[in-house]
């Protein structure tokens, strides 16, 4: 496995860039409504803060998946093999639909029947949670039965078809059309844009959409973040993702794949990075780890280099991390 022999002339590569164009400017795309739609851009210079593991969606049930029986090749084909694709899916289709209300029942069923049952009792004591089980227990089994079902039906590849898929050996952004075939375009002919949303209820979130530069083409991600940073650092992370002269992003569900990467095992291998890091690391040490990655990642400069961010005083988790404390806790759990 080598590079020459592995990404096609058309991959990303950060180092080598294409002389395009200019694109369209903001007047040129439209009115006032249509401006706002695509929100503010992001000059971020490549990826800088790197703290991957302060991803929203990033949590210690991801250490469970890979630390599941099985080879790495089977893990990387349930996760549809992460070192040549990342995708964003749509909500309105099958496999997302039922994940999300899997989520949603599953939270309703042992977060909202904890939350309640706990509820009760503070206000009643024993004898009033009593009263309360036979109209509780209805409700706890329908969530409860809804959540299992789902699990079920969930299990193994995610069959897409409407998602947009990212290639790193080919440095092309799959796109699917609706009777048509799928158009491609290069990754490197997109800017990234953060928009505001604002829900039904009057919260506040922020989007990630990609806007192609000589077209009105726009691709939007499909989490609504609740800061700003997260939308940074999804940015990052899928920038890295696609640049070649870069290993894959350094997260935890795709540990099982950095070794199918050449560029990737080359750095691992040159920076003795052990193979399972996060896989053998306990849910301790990566909770603490993940909340040190969330503040780096929230105290960072965006906008600046790493060098600029740690001249100017940042520092990343590594930093923040008291690892005697930690040390002392392993030694008596």
């Amino acid at each position: 496995m080598d590079r020459e022999s592995t990404y096609q002339p058309s991959a990303y590569n950060s180092q080598i860039p294409r002389d395009l164009p200019k694109g369209k400017s903001p007047d040129e795309r439209g009115g006032y409504f249509t401006r706002t739609a695509y929100g503010t851009p992001l000059p971020l210079p490549g990826a800088q803060c790197r703290e991957y593991i302060a991803e929203a969606q990033c949590d210690v049930f991801d250490l469970e998946k890979i630390q599941n029986n099985g080879s790495d090749e089977k893990k990387c084909r349930y996760m549809r093999n992460p070192h040549l694709m990342d995708f964003w899916p749509t909500l309105f289709e099958w496999p997302v639909m039922a994940s999300t209300l899997c989520y949603v029942a599953g939270w309703f069923c042992f977060g909202g029947g904890l939350s309640v049952t706990v509820l009760l009792f503070l206000m009643g004591g024993t004898e009033e949670l009593l009263k309360a089980l036979p109209h509780m227990m209805p409700i706890f089994l329908f969530f409860f039965l809804s959540w299992v079902i789902l699990m079920l039906l969930t299990r193994g590849e995610p069959k897409l078809k409407k998602d947009t898929r990212f290639y790193r050996r080919s440095g092309m952004v799959s796109i699917y059309q609706k009777d048509e075939d799928r158009l491609e375009v290069p990754f490197d002919e997109f800017d990234p844009h953060l928009t505001p949303r604002t829900g039904p209820t009057g919260s506040t979130g922020f989007l990630l959409q990609l806007v192609h530069r000589y077209s009105d083409l726009l691709i939007q991600h499909i989490n609504v973040y609740n800061e700003e940073f997260e939308v940074y650092l999804e940015w990052e992370r899928l920038h890295q993702f696609m640049d070649i002269s870069q290993p894959i992003p350094d997260r935890v569900i795709t540990e099982p794949a950095r070794q199918f990467d050449p560029v990737t095992a080359e750095y691992d291998e040159k920076h003795d990075r052990p193979k399972h890091f996060w896989r053998d690391m306990s849910d301790e040490e990566f909770e603490i780890r993940r909340e040190a990655a969330r503040k780096a990642a929230k105290d960072f400069p965006w906008g600046k280099t790493r060098k600029q961010a740690l001249a100017s005083g940042w520092k990343p988790s590594e930093h923040r991390i008291d690892w005697q404390v930690l040390k002392e806790k392993q030694q008596t759990a």
